[in-house]
């Protein structure tokens, strides 16, 4: 488990005054965005700067109430504050950890919750050790849980070969007006995915999701496949917790795939392929600090601790190429 700055912890004390989602359901991404730069090595001037700028759109929070134990809630948006004050009375009574072991499980299935975020938040406030922010983290994600209505049995064929034969079942598919989630659930519950088998043989290890969703995103500049490679390096931090590790991946997968399908099916704009000439790790961190979009901010973060974690250059191509458009 890693530190962060003071400036970055008083900065999340104050964020925790925010409602977890804004405008249409966005996430709100200052506690996200501030671990991510201070992670990045912006200093504290640049960490007020950007979490001034940020929270003007955000919304306040409802009044707390009563604490309420999540479990027959989940899903219950309007229920975050009291679930906030559950999971800090539990932290206080048995410690972060413990109950990190006991509700990760709890949650996984639901790992779609809010397009990744709230499995991003949680990895981010377990990488800066906040107690609150486990706790806001863990109740965005139990208020936002989300699980696919797909199969968990397993099949043939790699994870290409999978996707592809889905691609084929759902090809013909048009998407309603809608957010990530909104869309990753659509696709999950079209008749022409009942009972469809999209896990392979042996639980999928992480490395092979990872490059999966990487390779997806490298292909095409999306904002859907961005959180899929951000959500992976999420889950490598979050998946010690997991209890059923093996299950936990194949709940990853289920999730990464129902996002992929809402990006090939329907699209005819051809695929951007990152570019080849990429930037060193310095450069990728010293430019990211500066940039006042979340997204990008928090991309270039994953992609340096991706890169690091599993050696693929794409990594920083991907970030080079998210900074060039970042204008």
């Amino acid at each position: 488990m890693n530190t962060v700055s003071d400036t970055c912890r008083e900065l999340l004390a104050q964020s925790r005054h925010y409602a977890p989602l804004y405008g249409n359901r966005l996430a709100n991404h200052l506690p996200m965005a501030v671990v991510a730069l201070d992670r990045l090595g912006a200093d504290a001037g640049i960490l007020r700067r950007f979490a001034a700028g940020y929270a003007r759109k955000l919304l306040p929070g409802a009044a707390s109430g009563s604490a309420l134990d999540p479990h027959d809630y989940l899903g219950s948006s309007g229920d975050y504050p009291r679930f906030v004050n559950f999971f800090q009375d539990r932290i206080r009574e048995a410690g972060f950890d413990a109950v990190l072991h006991d509700w990760v499980p709890v949650l996984m299935p639901g790992l779609a919750a809010s397009a990744f975020h709230a499995l991003i938040r949680l990895a981010y406030a377990i990488e800066g050790g906040i107690e609150d922010e486990i706790a806001c983290a863990l109740a965005y994600w139990a208020g936002e849980y989300a699980s696919l209505p797909l199969s968990l049995e397993p099949s043939d064929g790699t994870l290409e070969q999978i996707a592809g034969r889905l691609h084929d079942r759902v090809a013909e598919h048009v998407f309603k007006p809608g957010i990530i989630i909104d869309r990753m659930l659509e696709i999950a519950w079209d008749p022409a995915l009942a009972g469809a088998v999209l896990q392979p043989a042996a639980p999928p290890p992480l490395c092979e999701i990872a490059r999966f969703a990487l390779q997806a995103y490298a292909r095409r500049e999306d904002f859907t496949l961005l959180h899929i490679v951000t959500g992976c390096h999420a889950f490598r931090i979050v998946q010690p917790y997991a209890g059923d590790k093996p299950l936990a991946r194949r709940y990853l997968w289920q999730a990464a795939l129902a996002a992929w399908l809402t990006v090939v099916i329907g699209r005819g704009d051809p695929a951007q392929a990152a570019e080849q000439a990429g930037a060193g790790e310095g450069e990728i961190m010293a430019r990211a600090i500066l940039s006042s979009d979340d997204h990008v901010i928090k991309l270039c973060y994953s992609a340096l601790c991706e890169y690091r974690e599993y050696g693929d250059p794409a990594y920083l191509l991907v970030a080079a190429r998210k900074l060039a458009l970042d204008v």
